[in-house]
């Protein structure tokens, strides 16, 4: 056998996509982003009656009532952040992998692409809802607003989907950095934001309140560094040949009794507490904390592929479950979007209409995950987020002019 020919597996070995990298050494991935999916659509998707039932289905289903001032979070407060973390466990890899294995350049413009195409659907998100409500052009991307007395500022429309584009573009940057210092970084950020809506004289706080996900300075200072994050984790996990299994697990551990710490602390300040609404730093450090709590529970039954077979059924259905969720996170966030969107453009939001399609598309959604993790295919986000702005503009074409 040629010299050449025993080094073409080496080399098809290299240029694996960073899911492949992960679907073979790290089952409990796919598992903990399939968990926090497969919530978020049961939950999302749910009839809000049925959220908003009793005090325990509120606190697990939907956000805290006048969640713009309540002072404490739940446990759905932590759907958001859980979203941007799993979106950001690969993110590192991904560019790391693309970065040594086709350089600077195609890296980054990768990058730029995919979280561009987002940023697009984001759009179309905000203008195509704008336009079937009729709404003035100029209130599309936001409006001025009195946040304050005699303080009237514009007060940027901030959702989830714009912003997770913007956010994938503002931490490519940081993806250059190294893992320790880009941590330091990205606590410094959520620090400087926190201490910020400490000052009465600043408004930020007055701002976010009047915003989603608080606002764009929110998202900028706190989601880009949930996200950043969790691609040092990514990268810790996967890249780091170096550190052993059980020392990987104990900083995971730390890192996230850390957080926990950072949350309750802060909570126990005047104006330090949890609100999802304003983006405060004590309600990111206890959703990064359950985050992490929780992704330890899938390290724990992790498993490796060779021993599927011998699991028990209940095991079997539950890797089934949630890897299939967690293999497409972006696509399954997208139809599950797309879907509600156009249901409550067509039909209303009455709650027969909202269980007709809890009933519908939740076991719709969970079929189509389960195909293609089948099939094991791991469509990428930038497929995904065309494939996404090409069903938008086609529907805005044949719906819009029905209704």
């Amino acid at each position: 056998m040629s010299q050449e020919t025993k080094s073409k597996p080496e080399s098809q070995e290299s240029l694996k996509t960073a899911f492949r990298i992960e679907k073979q050494r790290y089952n409990w991935i796919d598992q903990a982003r399939g968990f926090v999916m497969f919530i978020l659509v049961l939950s999302g998707l749910m009839p809000e009656l049925w959220r908003k039932a009793n005090a325990i289905t509120w606190f697990f289903l939907e956000h805290p009532d006048d969640s713009t001032h309540a002072q404490y979070m739940n446990f759905y407060d932590i759907g958001v952040p859980a979203f941007f973390f799993i979106i950001g466990l690969l993110m590192a890899v991904s560019f790391k992998k693309r970065l040594e294995s086709k350089g600077p350049k195609p890296a980054v413009l990768n990058a730029l692409v995919r979280w561009g195409l987002v940023s697009a659907v984001g759009i179309l998100f905000i203008i195509i809802p704008g336009l079937i409500n009729g709404d003035d052009p100029s209130t599309w991307f936001g409006e001025v607003k009195t946040i304050a007395p005699g303080i009237d500022v514009f007060v940027v429309y901030w959702d989830v989907v714009i912003s997770l584009g913007i956010v994938g573009l503002v931490s490519i940057p940081f993806l250059f950095m190294k893992r320790t210092p880009r941590l330091i970084v990205s606590y410094a950020m959520m620090a400087f934001y926190q201490v910020m809506l400490f000052i009465p004289e600043t408004h930020w706080r007055d701002y976010a309140i009047s915003s989603v996900h608080g606002g764009i300075i929110g998202g900028f200072l706190v989601l880009v560094p949930i996200t950043l994050i969790a691609s040092v984790v990514g990268e810790f996990f996967i890249l780091d040949k170096e550190t052993p299994e059980h020392e990987k697990v104990r900083k995971f551990l730390m890192l996230g009794l850390v957080n926990a710490i950072i949350g309750v602390v802060l909570w126990l300040i005047p104006g330090g507490y949890p609100n999802k609404r304003q983006d405060t730093m004590s309600w990111a450090a206890i959703s990064i904390a359950v985050c992490f709590f929780i992704g330890f529970l899938f390290l724990k039954v992790d498993y490796k592929d060779e021993e599927y077979k011998g699991l028990h059924p209940a095991n079997k259905g539950r890797i089934v479950l949630f890897k299939s969720y967690g293999m497409n996170p972006f696509l399954i966030y997208g139809i599950a979007e797309i879907a509600g969107v156009v249901i409550e453009a067509l039909v209303g939001s009455d709650f027969e209409i909202q269980l007709a399609q809890w009933l519908i598309l939740v076991p719709a959604i969970t079929l189509i995950a389960w195909i293609l993790y089948k099939k094991g295919k791991a469509i990428s986000t930038t497929k995904v987020a065309l494939g996404v702005i090409v069903i938008v503009l086609v529907l805005a074409v044949v719906l819009i002019p029905l209704l």
